[in-house]
């Protein structure tokens, strides 16, 4: 096609369009009825081809809002759990503050359990070590009972020996009488007691506490309570079984007597 042509053809489309735009403009400038139905006509139109478009932008909207609460709900529930857990914290704070305001005559040292010792199920480590003049062989208690003792000393933290360890073995006294026995753990939270004389008379829930006769442990730590006994005609002393008082299961916080 020639520049000639194509320019008279540009010519002719811009003239159309001119012509179409001023007609337009004519018609709607009009004021008639007819016009008016054709302008509602269009309007209907436009509306009834944009509404897929709206609703699906309204589909992204509400999909986005619902994104938005979930995180929101989401992080106020993590947010409630650990206030929570300061509360429970905080209580369990308290309660220690007062276990060792009862007891005066005993040197506490508070200490955190850092975690269970991978190495063995007997024994734990607690965040307390030389740098806070702690020493081997020093007695652990909870605000329940005797937890067991340090064997292993480092700077900032050292290895406790648990009570539970089948190992252990603490002089304990027992009865009204306050007679010494050996109190040894057999599984769990449970342990047995040897060289109860069948004579000595007992009661279930009796609390027995350490001896003081080692030079380990002072004397009246509690250290479990009598859940039942019986009497062998055979033997001269009595098969008692015992519960440990410490929560070993539940260790967050204990004491090191210093």
């Amino acid at each position: 096609m020639s520049y000639t042509n194509t320019f008279f053809l540009n010519k002719r489309l811009i003239t159309l369009f001119i012509f179409l735009f001023f007609s337009l403009l004519l018609f709607f400038t009009n004021k008639s009825k007819f016009v008016q139905k054709v302008e509602k006509d269009i309007i209907d139109l436009v509306a009834f081809i944009s509404y897929p478009k709206l609703w699906y932008e309204n589909i992204l909207y509400v999909k986005s809002s619902n994104d938005l609460l979930s995180q929101n709900v989401t992080q106020l529930k993590l947010l409630n759990s650990k206030l929570t857990n300061y509360q429970i914290e905080n209580i369990k704070l308290r309660e220690m503050l007062d276990f060792k305001e009862t007891h005066p005559m005993l040197s506490l040292l508070p200490a955190n359990k850092v975690n269970d010792n991978f190495t063995s199920i007997y024994s734990i480590i607690i965040n307390v070590g030389i740098n806070d003049a702690i020493n081997k062989n020093q007695p652990v208690i909870d605000m329940n009972g005797l937890v067991g003792k340090t064997i292993k000393v480092g700077d900032n933290a050292s290895k406790v020996q648990l009570i539970t360890d089948k190992n252990f073995a603490i002089s304990v006294k027992v009865g009204n009488e306050m007679s010494l026995a050996i109190f040894k753990p057999t599984f769990g939270r449970y342990g047995y007691l040897e060289g109860v004389l069948k004579t000595l008379v007992l009661n279930e829930g009796e609390i027995i506490y350490t001896s003081g006769v080692s030079e380990i442990y002072p004397s009246d730590l509690p250290v479990a309570k009598v859940v039942s006994f019986t009497k062998d005609p055979d033997k001269l002393t009595q098969n008692v079984i015992v519960e440990i008082l410490a929560k070993i299961n539940e260790l967050n916080y204990v004491f090191v007597i210093q």
